[in-house]
């Protein structure tokens, strides 16, 4: 069933010529405003892993050494969860990275506590969350730094995690799905921005990327006049704040070419050493347009990826309002885990048993019976 129309607070497009009027505000401002909406977005994912069924909870935490990022290097700067099935394994299991959402100003590892769970029980992998700094105190590049630290320092680490370091899946959502893309660039090319790697990269398996951001040359204006629901798109309050905090110093919209802040502009050279990429988008999306438009130059490329179109569903769909759970999360999810496992060359098998074992969040919300899951269903179809 498609969404209904947002009728309390529908977004309507800028004007012709539109100027952020939060790209003179004062940084100390802008990081006032961050924090107000993580401390709103911290609250709310807790109570969403707390709903019937909870989230498993990680494992453990490590942190790990910022190295990359001129002037934010230091030791334990970036904190990531480790989530390990709880059953005994023979051999070496897979990894799967992920990097969460939040238009880098918000969000946590644990924002995808489900998704987490679900590739452990499905694929036996041990899931890493990054916690990446956030804008506006670390602006691009920091982000997709980190990340690259993260992914390199895991690696060196694999014998002490139990996983096997040629096979790293990459995964994240919306602005870590952005950072998951960066990422790989980097490891395979450092040089073409003058980085130093301190460990030698891993090969990266396999992207599974949820609705990414691939291109910043586009305007907010003309990438919410290519959605066909424009007032359901981010709200301009958001992405004001979303630009004026990452992109410091300003760089001017036609110069935002730069492959790792914008991945869809990938020179065709790069393009075609990527792994398989599993592509997820929203029909209500303002990126649905610059998604579609990078499936294309996949398919020219003659490189192996999936997309999946959620119909009638906006950006970050699969992180509803608690209570009113959607079934076409647990879809995609299922067809993500089922595309990763054929990358990995293994068969899904969902581990019920042991799971039980772990530690969940704690229920504090149950869902009425009268919600059910086909009830708030959205619909789903291969493209």
């Amino acid at each position: 069933m498609e969404s209904t129309p947002s009728t309390l607070n529908p977004t309507i497009p800028e004007s012709e010529g539109y100027v952020n009027p939060l790209e003179s505000s004062s940084r100390w401002y802008l990081t006032a405003r961050a924090q107000a909406i993580r401390s709103a977005a911290i609250l709310g994912f807790s109570i969403a892993n707390r709903t019937d069924p909870p989230a498993p909870e990680p494992s453990r935490d490590i942190w790990l050494d910022a190295t990359l990022a001129p002037g934010c290097e230091g030791r334990g700067k970036i904190k990531a969860e480790v989530w390990t099935p709880p059953r005994l394994s023979i051999g070496a299991r897979p990894a799967i990275i992920n990097f969460h959402g939040g238009g880098w100003i918000l969000g946590q590892g644990t924002d995808n506590a489900r998704w987490a769970g679900a590739v452990m029980a499905q694929l036996d992998a041990v899931v890493f969350t990054v916690n990446y700094r956030l804008a506006p105190a670390y602006p691009f590049p920091t982000p997709m730094e980190d990340c690259v630290d993260a992914v390199l320092q895991i690696k060196h680490r694999a014998a002490e995690f139990g996983i096997d370091p040629d096979r790293i899946i990459l995964s994240g959502f919306s602005a870590g799905a952005t950072n998951a893309l960066s990422t790989w660039l980097i490891l395979n090319d450092p040089d073409r921005w003058g980085y130093k790697l301190p460990i030698t990269p891993p090969r990266i398996a396999g992207l599974c990327v949820y609705y990414p951001v691939l291109d910043w040359t586009i305007t907010r204006p003309d990438k919410r006049l290519t959605c066909c629901r424009p007032d359901l798109t981010l709200p301009k309050g958001m992405t004001d704040l979303i630009d004026a905090c990452f992109i410091y110093p300003p760089i001017p919209r036609m110069e935002r070419t730069d492959p790792r802040l914008s991945p869809g502009l990938m020179p065709d050279e790069l393009l075609r050493q990527l792994p398989p990429i599993h592509l997820v988008l929203c029909e209500y999306d303002m990126l649905l347009l610059e998604g579609r438009r990078f499936a294309t130059r996949l398919a020219e490329a003659g490189k192996p990826f999936t997309m999946r179109l959620v119909k009638g569903e906006k950006h970050a769909w699969d992180n509803p309002p608690p209570m009113t759970p959607k079934e076409s999360v647990a879809v995609e999810y299922q067809e993500a885990v089922q595309t990763i496992a054929s990358w990995l060359g293994r068969d899904c098998e969902t581990d019920t048993e042991s799971m039980r074992s772990m530690k969940l969040k704690r229920p504090t919300l149950r869902r009425p019976k009268y919600l059910s899951f086909k009830s708030w269903s959205g619909q789903s179809a291969q493209s």
